[in-house]
């Protein structure tokens, strides 16, 4: 087998393969942007192809440095030049294929989260790992993406090849005296600088992929290798608590000090015993409250995104039962999710937290002050915890109840109830989970105790099932159809999943309207995420749709305020529980990350936040807010659509400022209530080997 000549298929492996990359990008522009983007910010577009262009080989030399080089060595000596040679060719395999297989994972991944690689792609094997394979194999053309990743690895190797023979008389670059040592020396010299990107001192990195104000822009820069480089660094760093400084992140948020931070938000000082003071508040007394605590329920539905129901009618049934309590109960329509992700979701609802995943290692033993269930627990109820699938799922059966939650129930619990209970890929079909939801009101109201109760569902997600027996309601897609992003059938299975989980919300209502827990039970739903696969998103014009979820508040007469709140106010996860607090609590301490919706709030504080990066107010958007390059957005007339905006308005600037702020603060106050967990557990084992 005769060794490659080095210069040639390096040469090859990195013009073929940045080819290889762009082709995904423009996949990408045209499956994902807006079309408007080629006419108007085309030059744009241009620097970010050619940045990115400086990103494929830089991550191209980087492996062939690694891999190829080393083949190279063996290939040089002639007793090792055969298994050098097969060597060589294995590693221009494995680095076409590579390349490939995470660019065309990433085309798919961006379909879905509307983001390049970013750490929610650890899910694949932090989640459930069999149902996360069944949605893909359900829900994307698996089978043809391969298909495309082999012919297209297999054509690039045969160019390779052929340009890059060798000889069997011995390596190429001992047949001539000065040449073939001195291309070998020169293509060195180039790998090792397209490895490090560019001269300077710093070598070529992510804020490099910054070309415009535009972050879809942005995000065709990096190619995959990179976002998956990237995403890997930044998790190591957000779950990387170990350091006993709270304040190691404040930076990334703008901010020099917890003092900057104090005087931005308002706080006495940035000392500690100042800031926990403020993060603490206190619900008002309220007599009647004391003597009439109302049960509850924090419904987290799976993937229920807000702008599927502005395409409900009574002949396009997409909410059945539910339509009549969105109604006439309180729906906050520019409302917004946390995190794109269950489980980064769950994490910042219920713990505050910015950083994800917190709680799957040792911290998930501890528990946090500024956990959600806490106030419930110390106000005497009971707390509970309730998902449609297994317990296992990211150790939730473990973690909750460290956080507060007296009991988790899970898919196990509401089969033994129910055998005749159907079951999905990811657990419990949501009729069964609502099921046990209402018996367990019921058996608290009999037992005379008051109940918080957080449940989760599961049905509403890929591949997107319903029980056997499930009749769907009408539908005419005619007015949806031209949104849909997925296939016709694809789209079909997403719709009727839609319809049956918003269906089974609504019944679960129906039965709490027409029992005695009616007056004494208030109900919170939203979603986790949007359902992002079912309808077409240009970006960034299109963010607010992308990541609207409802905000949905069943509230009896008599435990309302005299304040109606501002339906079309713009807030998210975070303005959930000061709410459920304000409403269900008597003079009971509970963590402020956000607002209460019920009452007056100034104009600063009416933002939404969503991924602890991105923001969006009555004033625009700032895409990201966070880091040296945010970016201002206007909306068009109809409050729907982001344009660009040379600058973002004064009001607009200071709710990013104030944004900026609470998410050091919550980061700082994560961090810092993980090293007082550690301490109290490491002073608990020194206290245990003492007495042993």
């Amino acid at each position: 087998m005769p060794s490659l000549s080095f210069s040639r298929a390096v040469w090859a492996v990195l013009i073929l393969g940045t080819l290889s990359f762009m082709g995904f990008r423009i996949a990408q522009l045209l499956s994902y942007g807006d079309p408007s983007l080629l006419g108007q910010q085309g030059k744009e577009l241009a620097r970010a192809f050619w940045m990115g262009a400086r990103f494929d080989f830089k991550m191209l030399a980087t492996g062939l440095l690694v891999f190829f080089v080393s083949a190279s060595l063996i290939a040089a000596p002639k007793f090792s030049r055969k298994i050098g040679g097969y060597l060589q060719r294995a590693m221009v395999i494995a680095l076409f294929v590579a390349a490939n297989f995470a660019a065309i994972c990433q085309y798919f991944y961006y379909g879905f989260y509307k983001t390049p690689f970013t750490p929610i792609l650890f899910g694949l094997y932090e989640d459930d790992t069999h149902g996360v394979i069944a949605a893909i194999w359900s829900d994307y053309p698996v089978v043809w993406a391969l298909l495309l990743v082999l012919a297209l690895s297999w054509l690039q190797m045969r160019l390779t090849f052929w340009w890059a023979r060798g000889s069997q008389r011995g390596p190429r670059l001992t047949q001539f005296r000065w040449w073939p040592p001195a291309a070998v020396l020169v293509t060195l010299l180039a790998l090792g600088f397209f490895a490090r990107g560019q001269l300077g001192k710093f070598p070529l990195r992510d804020q490099d992929a910054v070309v415009s104000a535009n972050p879809f822009i942005n995000d065709l820069v990096r190619n995959a290798w990179q976002t998956l480089y990237d995403a890997v660094k930044d998790r190591r760093q957000q779950i990387n608590l170990t350091t006993n400084d709270p304040t190691r992140q404040l930076a990334v948020y703008g901010f020099r000090s917890l003092e900057e931070v104090a005087h931005t938000l308002g706080a006495k000082s940035g000392n500690q015993e100042d800031l926990e003071a403020f993060i603490f508040h206190r619900t008002p007394p309220n007599d009647f409250v004391k003597a009439h605590p109302p049960h509850v329920v924090f419904a987290l539905m799976e993937s229920w995104g807000a702008h599927q129901l502005e395409f409900d009618t009574a002949q396009n049934d997409l909410t059945g039962a539910l339509r009549k309590h969105l109604e006439r109960d309180t729906l906050f329509h520019n409302f917004f999710s946390a995190q794109l992700g269950t489980h980064p979701t769950l994490e910042a609802l219920l713990l505050n937290s910015p950083l994800t995943p917190l709680t799957q290692g040792s911290y998930g033993f501890m528990s946090y002050p500024a956990a959600a269930a806490k106030p419930f627990k110390e106000q005497g109820y009971r707390t509970l915890f309730l998902y449609g699938g297994s317990n296992a799922w990211r150790s939730i059966g473990r973690v909750m109840k460290h956080q507060y939650f007296d009991e988790v129930y899970d898919m196990g619990n509401i089969i033994e109830r129910y055998p005749d209970a159907q079951r999905n890929v990811w657990g419990i079909y949501d009729e069964y989970l609502f099921r046990f939801a209402y018996d367990l009101l019921q058996d608290s109201e009999a037992r005379g105790e008051k109940v918080f109760l957080f449940l989760l569902t599961t049905t509403n997600h890929p591949p997107h099932q319903t029980p056997d027996h499930y009749k769907p309601l009408a539908l005419e897609l005619s007015k949806m159809a031209p949104h849909f992003s997925a296939d016709a059938q694809n789209a079909q299975k997403m719709v009727w999943t839609y319809q049956y989980a918003n269906h089974q919300l609504g019944l679960f209502l129906d039965r709490i309207d027409h029992s005695a827990l009616k007056e004494k039970t208030l109900v919170a739903a939203t979603g986790d995420h949007n359902l992002r696969a079912l309808l077409h998103y240009r970006q960034p014009t299109d963010s607010k749709d992308l990541y609207r979820v409802p905000g949905y508040f069943r509230v009896p007469q008599a435990y309302r305020p005299s304040y109606k709140p501002d339906p079309s106010r713009y807030a998210s996860h975070r303005d959930i529980f000061p709410s459920l607090y304000h409403l269900a609590l008597s003079d009971a301490v509970y963590p402020r990350f956000g607002d209460n919706l019920f009452a007056e709030a100034p104009p600063q504080n009416q933002y939404a936040i969503v991924a602890f990066e991105s923001l969006f107010s009555r004033e625009g958007a700032l895409l990201p807010f966070v880091g040296r390059h945010p970016s201002a957005f206007d909306w068009d007339a109809s409050q729907t659509a982001l344009t660009a905006s040379a600058a973002p308005t004064p009001l607009l600037q200071e709710q990013g400022r104030q944004a900026r702020a609470w998410l050091a603060l919550a980061d700082w106050y994560t961090r810092y209530q993980v090293i007082q967990g550690l301490q109290r557990a490491n002073a608990q084992n020194r206290g245990a080997k003492v007495n042993e």
